[in-house]
């Protein structure tokens, strides 16, 4: 299609985007060679005459053109630094724009709805400038959510050409969020491969630095995609990039056709790092999903009126809160807290007619509202405003909040209690003091809208606003690491919080909604013996929020074949509850739990492995050999002497997988350990449990002379493997 014929050519509401072909010129006064496709619209509120567009995207391309008059065409340059080429275009035609991602501003912001869509085959776009033929213009910088569709959950194996195995430093510790990291050798021929349990799509990934060596960082790759780990398919390479420090999260996406083919084996492939002869990372992450736009801000200039700020969501994404809505979400939470014995049924209930109890008061008149927002001198945030037109102040909100104050005591924290004002917020005087300039300045404007609670506070910071005019919520309690986690709204805090109390509840067998606690852990059990590991860990996690012990237990063992340096810590949090311990049983428990937290607990505490077994002695009393009567300077000893010599009951196995068992431990007895896995890795499939509440062989991780054969990647393999009859043929 001709420019001219591409003018003419009706606007179509469903076919609104502008499509250009494009072509570009590397050196001034050199050919123009073809290049992709640049699909666009931009509206602010409306339809504009651009004359000129820029923009960056994630890779730091940057980008500006200046329009003909029609958007006819385009000249202009585009480039990632140095020299930048020159870009042109052409209009091809109009097209359907529906991925364009539609934003809507409050009044305060600009108002109406921002349509915006650069798509140039390259990474999303950060930031947008424009002006059109009217005059006006403006600038916008985009925020993005996390990617979604984390696949790290089905990863089955990972391995390198190269691995510092003396230290622990392998391949398999790229899957885990912990502070430990994959070393290797500089050869020539380097990389990471990953094999998922059934294809898969990558979309994004993120490659995170390790703890010390810049010069170890990757600097150039190439990512590859392979279906049956013979033919491989580049689904992206980058080269000259830089981490900016250690542990830092660079993320990637991956683009065109390549985004949309299932692959089931990956392989970093790493070309150059930045100059060490060692290769480290802390950790790689795949996801199946991109992030999204979720918010912008910028400004707008409108002819002939000065600049204005500019900010909004992304359609859709603002949830809002009325008082019904509130009223509502407090009448299930109130018989939630009756309902487990939080809290007892209201007197007045019968009388008031009320359908259900009501733990809170009567909601807040607007006078009450208006003049609560005269003394902040702001407007309230919805989400809050709304809950105090629905009740006045509550009692206890959470676990560990027990009283949320009416609109007449709530203020800046400095106004209402100055004493934890000036705790927490430092003396000026101090040349000591632990909080600096910013942290200080938070203090000052912070309001304060909780009563002390389990010593903590809940705060709302009127300097961090959003575009829908939530405050950004936060928690201080004096058993926290300073503030707590950032929340978007004082409603999302009071969300999390209530979902953390009932999971609270649940793992404690006090469930706020047991119904299908059964049913998900079959379900559970199913997906384990299936090899879905991430699947399984969720669903017994959804089990064990609803009351059920043995998915509380069963996560935890599950979990530690993908990495045990916790499990101790893991296991005694959840056998401190009696309904977890009577769910697995004694058998389960003598054989399976306690050689797996000695085990653990000894790695962890290798010059005194009985130390972290006193609290599990406390737990099971019953043990047989505790050390109960041990005295004075004999006490550490003697646990040590139980921690080393306790000799754990066998469970029942199927006799094929048995038979493999003591084969295995002749070879590992041997030393030849690749040997001794090779025959349990060929008899996983016929394991399956004879004994309740089980989903894996812990034998291998506890038995003295198989678990050296376990390596971490071992472990991993062991649970990723269909067992028990649930092989499904993915090979």
């Amino acid at each position: 299609m001709n420019s001219t014929a591409a003018a003419s050519t009706p606007a179509d509401p469903a076919a609104d985007a502008f499509a250009f072909l494009t072509e570009r010129q590397l050196h001034r006064q050199g050919p123009w060679v073809p290049d992709g496709r640049l699909v666009l619209l931009l509206e602010p509120g409306g339809p504009v005459d651009l004359s000129q567009l820029g923009w960056r995207d994630e890779d730091g391309v940057e980008t500006v053109v200046g329009f003909s008059p029609g958007l006819t065409g385009f000249l202009g340059t585009r480039g990632t630094g140095g020299e930048p080429h020159g870009w042109r275009g052409r209009l091809a035609g109009r097209v359907p724009a529906t991925s364009a991602t539609p934003f809507t501003a409050p009044p305060a912001f600009g108002g109406g709805e921002l349509r915006l869509l650069v798509d140039d085959g390259g990474a999303p776009v950060t930031r947008v400038t424009w002006a059109d033929r009217s005059g006006g213009s403006g600038a916008v910088v985009l925020r993005s959510s996390a990617p979604g569709d984390d696949l790290g959950g089905r990863i089955r194996d990972a391995w390198a050409h190269d691995e510092y195995t003396e230290a622990g430093e392998v391949a398999v510790n790229v899957l885990d969020a912990t502070g430990s990291k994959w070393l290797g050798n500089r050869t020539g021929d380097d990389w990471l491969a990953f094999t998922m349990t059934r294809p898969v799509a990558v979309r994004h990934y993120v490659l995170v630095s390790a703890n010390d060596a810049p010069d170890r960082d990757p600097a150039e790759w190439v990512l590859k995609g392979s279906e049956d780990g013979l033919t491989w398919d580049t689904l992206d390479s980058r080269s000259d990039v830089t981490f900016g420090g250690r542990y830092e999260s660079l993320g990637f996406n991956v683009k065109g056709a390549a985004a949309e083919r299932e692959y089931r084996h990956f392989r970093l492939e790493i070309v150059r790092n930045a100059g060490s002869p060692h290769h480290q990372l802390n950790r790689v992450r795949f996801f199946g999903e991109r992030p999204r736009f979720t918010s912008f801000s910028g400004y707008r200039l409108l002819p002939g009126a000065p600049a204005m700020p500019y900010e909004g969501l992304r359609t859709g994404s603002a949830r809002t809160y009325s008082a019904e809505s509130w009223t509502s979400r407090l009448r299930s939470f109130s018989a939630d807290m009756v309902r487990t014995g939080e809290a007892e049924q209201p007197a007045d209930d019968a009388a008031s007619g009320r359908t259900g109890p009501w733990l809170g008061h009567a909601g807040a008149s607007e006078e009450q509202l208006v003049a609560l927002e005269a003394r902040l001198e702001a407007p309230l945030p919805p989400s809050y405003r709304s809950f105090l037109g629905a009740s006045d102040g509550w009692g206890a909100i959470s676990t560990f909040m027990y009283e949320l104050l009416p609109a007449k005591g709530v203020g800046r924290l400095r106004d209402v209690d100055p004493g934890t004002w000036g705790i927490l917020r430092g003396d000026e005087d101090d040349e000591d003091d632990y909080f600096d300039q910013d942290e200080q300045d938070f203090m000052d404007r912070v309001v304060l809208v909780s009563g002390e609670g389990d010593a903590q506070y809940w705060l709302l910071d009127p300097g961090d606003v959003s575009a829908d005019g939530e405050w950004a919520a936060y928690i201080w309690a004096s058993w926290y690491p300073g503030l707590g986690e950032r929340h978007a709204s004082f409603a999302e805090l009071v969300e999390a919080e209530w979902q953390s109390s009932a999971d609270l509840k649940g793992r404690e067998g006090n469930p706020v909604a047991p119904d299908g606690a059964d049913e998900l852990l079959a379900r559970g059990t199913e997906l384990a013996l299936s090899g879905e590991v991430d699947e399984a860990l969720r669903v017994f996690d959804a089990a064990a929020r609803k009351g059920s012990g043995a998915a509380s237990y069963q996560k935890v063992v599950l979990a530690a074949f993908l990495g045990d340096r916790f499990t101790h810590h893991e296991l005694r949090g959840v056998l401190h509850h009696e309904h977890v311990r009577l769910a697995i049983g004694r058998d389960v428990l003598l054989s399976e739990a306690v050689p797996l937290f000695l085990r653990c607990a000894a790695a962890d505490r290798p010059d005194s492995p009985g130390l972290p077994c006193r609290t599990l002695g406390d737990l099971l009393p019953d043990l047989p050999g505790i050390p109960h009567d041990a005295q004075g300077t004999e006490i550490a000893p003697a646990w040590d002497r139980w921690a080393t010599g306790y000799r754990a009951p066998a469970l029942p196995e199927a006799p094929a997988f048995q038979h493999a068992l003591e084969r295995a431990r002749l070879f590992a007895a041997r030393g030849r350990n690749d040997e001794a896995w090779a025959v349990v890795e060929a008899a996983l499939p016929e394991w399956r449990p004879l004994s309740p509440h089980r989903t894996a062989p812990v034998v291998l991780l506890t038995d003295p002379v198989l678990r050296q054969v376990m390596t971490p990647r071992r472990r991993r393999i062991v649970v990723f493997t269909p067992r028990g009859g649930e092989q499904d043929g993915r090979g």
